[in-house]
């Protein structure tokens, strides 16, 4: 008996994405790229001499030069860039069924993104260990979204830790990549920071998955059931005002520590809660 269909994928429309740096390459792209060039995006004027290339002659502005020099445009070649996705697989991760929901509409959507404007994408799923059937080298090939989505559907959450990410990470290319790193951040903090590590070299945007069901809308009294994805071990626990306050004060704390983590690394988080916000999510890849 098969398993019924994912939800339909959601009509999106691709999201525009700004670099705070110029990428190296020979591949012609949208990005302004590093160093100087006869096509892309116009810099300035210089003189002849300087850049010899006729073809390049501007006759306006060479003919009000005082001195009779004659000047090219100068442009800043565009090229492409490397986008990767790395997600966590960890057990936690399974709750509320985030990756085969939001995650997998976020990364279908980078993807989508990524490809029409001519980069190349690369999905990466992992736990303790890289999972292969989660994964996607880069590409830039039409359809590829869908491929994404599918992966991602199917994909099972689960076991403890997320040490494959580190060799996801060393499958990246060496050239500096804009790297998308989606998790829910409840690894030691440690962790945390050996994986930032390893991504030194690129362009690194943690997604921070949260749910408001575990961290904020929490009843005042009840008996809820409290189970850790990763082990499998579950406790019932008598929920009170002041036991909800120090949960909710222990959530926050680890939020702010992470925050703190991410500053210090100049890295600004994009957080991924209840829903996918493309909006708020736009707004902030083209502040770059």
């Amino acid at each position: 008996m098969t398993e019924p269909a994912g939800p339909p994928p959601p009509d999106r429309q691709p999201i525009p994405y700004r670099l705070r740096w110029r990428p190296e390459g020979i591949v012609p792209g949208a990005h302004p790229g590093h160093g100087e060039g006869a096509e892309g995006q116009f810099r300035r004027h210089v003189p002849l001499l300087r850049q010899p290339d006729p073809r390049r002659i501007d006759l306006r502005i060479s003919l009000r030069d005082p001195f009779g020099e004659l000047h090219v445009r100068q442009f800043a070649p565009r090229r492409t860039v490397p986008v990767a996705v790395l997600v966590d697989l960890s057990g936690s991760m399974r709750f509320g069924g985030a990756v085969a929901g939001r995650v997998a509409d976020l990364c279908a959507l980078l993807a989508l993104s990524a490809v029409r404007a001519g980069d190349s994408f690369a999905l990466y799923g992992a736990d303790a260990r890289l999972r292969e059937e989660v994964t996607l080298p880069l590409a830039r090939r039409r359809g590829l979204e869908e491929e994404v989505r599918e992966r991602l559907l199917a994909a099972r959450p689960g076991g403890t830790g997320a040490d494959g990410l580190m060799e996801a990470a060393a499958r990246l290319p060496g050239r500096r990549s804009l790297v998308f790193l989606v998790s829910d951040f409840l690894m030691p903090l440690e962790t945390t920071e050996r994986l930032l590590d390893a991504l030194w070299r690129h362009d690194v945007v943690p997604v921070v998955l949260s749910d408001g069901a575990v961290e904020e809308r929490l009843p005042r009294w009840g008996l809820i059931e409290l189970g850790d994805l990763e082990t499998g071990r579950a406790r019932l626990v008598f929920l009170r005002p002041g036991f909800r306050a120090r949960w909710i004060a222990a959530a926050r704390a680890r939020r702010a520590a992470l925050a703190d983590l991410f500053a210090r690394r100049g890295l600004r988080p994009v957080p991924l809660a209840d829903a996918l916000d493309t909006d708020a999510l736009t707004e902030r890849l083209m502040e770059g």
